[in-house]
């Protein structure tokens, strides 16, 4: 199949490429590289191009008429999102209808979206499934509700079969440490920055809110290995096969993890202490959030393998082996 990848460089988007090449697809990949890396991607062809530019993006999907593509370019930081409204909504929210334009244009058959457990907010019910209420507590998660449902109203006018992948918390690295996420001082995901403090990079490690109504009185999250996520994008990719299949699918693995219990698993992994200081609660923060993602094995015969200390260890073999992913 010829698959385009938006953002294909990036975290989960390379991790993505890197599959869908085992797998013997066609790939072009679209990134701008403002965070995606150009080292991250090996043996497919990479138009650095930003998605707001929709006359330059016209003729790489002119010339690879793609069957098929897997958007992940975004901005994706709930917090930033309550400091820069007006640029998530350009870059996620136009850069998309830019995006589906093109696929109109194009014929694209297939489209499979890197939505966000952010448009749930805080759920009413946890483990939560895609029957849930959709409230999303910051710009960036209304971005990701605006995408989906435009994503929606094309694919009633086009016939296009789709699916708004709503996953959780992302993390983790390959076994072999070849492939996983940079991240430098400006991250903000717990277990890179985590990392960061255990290895001296960061003078502490910060826990935002520790009075939740959760079990150690930190947040609650839905931890899923990065190479679980990937397999996901091409089950789901292969087998949209009819148009009952399309809508939105939850990934995660569907077990809570506070914060604590990540820093303990680090600790345990690492043989070192992780020093770590409480803040007030962060604005947009929902208290508690995991997946029920049991439509994504009903529905594409997926489930996530790979438990918390795999996902925590690859993760510390890959930036301790890597320096320069923390630069």
């Amino acid at each position: 199949m010829r698959v385009l990848v938006t953002g294909g460089a990036g975290y989960v988007g390379s991790f993505t490429v890197r599959r869908l090449l085992a797998a013997g697809h066609d790939v072009v990949v679209v990134d701008n590289l403002s965070t995606g890396r150009r080292e991250a991607i090996q043996g497919c062809r990479l138009h650095i191009v930003d998605i707001r530019d929709i006359e330059s993006m016209g003729p790489v999907f002119e010339e690879f008429r793609p069957e098929a593509v897997i958007h992940f370019a975004a901005l994706k930081s709930s917090e930033e999102s309550l400091r820069d409204i007006s640029t998530y909504f350009d870059v996620n929210v136009t850069g998309t209808q830019n995006v589906l334009a093109l696929c109109a244009r194009t014929e694209a058959e297939r489209f499979v979206f890197s939505s966000s457990c952010a448009v749930y907010g805080t759920p009413q019910i946890c483990p939560v499934d895609e029957t849930a209420p959709v409230r999303p507590e910051s710009p960036y998660g209304e971005t990701k509700y605006l995408c989906e449902r435009m994503i929606a109203s094309y694919a009633q006018a086009t016939g296009m079969r789709y699916a708004n992948l709503r996953y959780f918390n992302a993390a983790g690295a390959a076994d072999d440490a070849s492939l996983g996420e940079y991240a430098g001082p400006a991250a903000t995901q717990l277990l890179p920055v985590a990392v960061r403090a255990t290895l001296g990079l960061a003078p502490t490690l910060r826990i935002f809110g520790d009075d939740y109504p959760t079990r150690d009185g930190t947040a609650l999250r839905d931890y899923i290995h990065v190479e679980d996520l990937a397999q996901a994008h091409v089950r789901v990719l292969e087998g949209l096969q009819e148009l009952h299949q399309c809508g939105p699918v939850n990934l995660g693995r569907g077990h809570s993890v506070s914060v604590r219990e990540l820093i303990d698993t680090l600790r345990h992994v690492s043989g070192k202490d992780t020093p770590v200081a409480t803040a007030a609660r962060r604005p947009g923060d929902p208290g508690l959030s995991w997946a029920d993602p049991g439509l994504a094995l009903s529905r594409f015969g997926w489930r996530a393998e790979l438990d918390l200390d795999r996902i925590v260890r690859t993760a510390w073999n890959w930036h301790t082996s890597v320096p320069a992913s923390l630069e």
